[in-house]
C-alpha cells in the first residue's frame, strides 16, 4: 500500500495534512483489514473510469485496503472501510473526476491534485461524503461551479480548490462551516462577493480570480 503525500504544494496545509494522513496508515501489513466488498466495487469503477485494468491504477485488482493510494479504517464502524484516497502529484490521472467517489460513505480524506489532465466539473456526489473533512483538488484543470452540495458538508476542515478554472460564485452555504481551518480558491475564474464566513482567511486564499470581491479583498462595487 503506497501513499504518496504532497511534496510540492506551497501551503502550510502540507505539514498538517501529512500528519493527519499518516494517522490512517499506522498498521503493519499483518494488521491491514480486509476491504469491504462494496467499497472495493466502487474503487474498481473508479479504476475503470481512469483507464481500466491496464491504466494508471492497474494494481487495483483485489483487496482494496492494499491498493496504492488507498487507506482503510482500522477500528470501530470504519474497520475495513475506505477512509482515504490520495493520489500522487505526478499527473498519472486524466479525464473527469468520477461521481463514484460519492459512494464511499466512510471517505474522510480525498486528494486529487497536480493532475493537469483532470478536467470537467467537481461532482455534486461528493456532497454525499458526510464524513469528509479534507478535500484537496488543487492544480488540476477543473471547470464549472463549486457545488453547493460539497460546501454544505458540516465536517469540512480543509478545502483547497486553487489553481483550476472554476467559475461562478462561492456558494454562500460555506459560511455555516464553523470547522473550516483552511480554505483556498485562489487562481480560478470565480466571481461575486466572498461569503462573510470566509473573512477569517487571508487574501492569498482568494487572489487571481475573475471578479471576487469583499473582505479580505477590496469591497464590491
Amino acid at each position: 500500500m503506497e501513499i504518496l503525500p504532497k511534496h510540492s504544494h506551497p501551503h502550510y496545509l502540507f505539514y498538517i495534512s501529512l500528519l493527519l494522513l499518516l494517522s490512517h496508515f499506522n498498521f503493519s501489513d499483518a494488521d491491514i483489514p480486509a476491504c469491504n466488498a462494496q467499497d472495493e466495487a466502487v474503487l474498481i469503477k473508479i479504476r475503470d473510469h481512469f483507464g481500466g485494468p491496464n491504466g494508471p491504477l492497474s494494481d487495483w485488482d483485489s483487496d482494496c485496503c492494499y491498493f496504492n493510494y488507498v487507506g482503510c479504517g482500522g477500528e470501530g464502524s470504519s474497520y475495513g472501510r475506505v477512509t482515504a484516497v490520495t493520489f500522487p502529484l505526478n499527473g498519472i490521472l486524466s479525464g473527469t473526476i468520477p461521481s463514484d467517489f460519492g459512494d464511499l460513505p466512510f471517505l474522510d480524506f480525498l486528494t486529487i491534485a497536480n493532475n493537469v489532465n483532470v478536467t470537467g466539473s467537481i461532482p455534486k456526489s461528493l456532497g454525499n461524503l458526510k464524513k469528509l473533512y479534507h478535500l484537496d483538488l488543487n492544480s488540476n484543470s477543473l471547470t464549472g461551479p463549486i457545488p453547493n452540495e460539497v460546501l454544505q458538508l458540516t465536517g469540512l476542515k480543509e478545502v483547497d480548490l486553487s489553481n483550476n478554472k472554476l467559475s461562478g460564485p462561492i456558494p454562500p452555504s460555506v459560511s455555516s462551516l464553523k470547522s473550516l481551518t483552511m480554505f483556498n480558491v485562489s487562481h480560478n475564474q470565480l466571481c461575486g462577493q466572498i461569503p462573510s464566513g470566509l473573512n477569517k482567511f487571508g487574501k492569498s486564499s482568494f487572489v487571481s480570480n475573475k471578479c471576487l470581491c469583499g473582505s479580505p479583498l477590496p469591497p464590491c462595487k
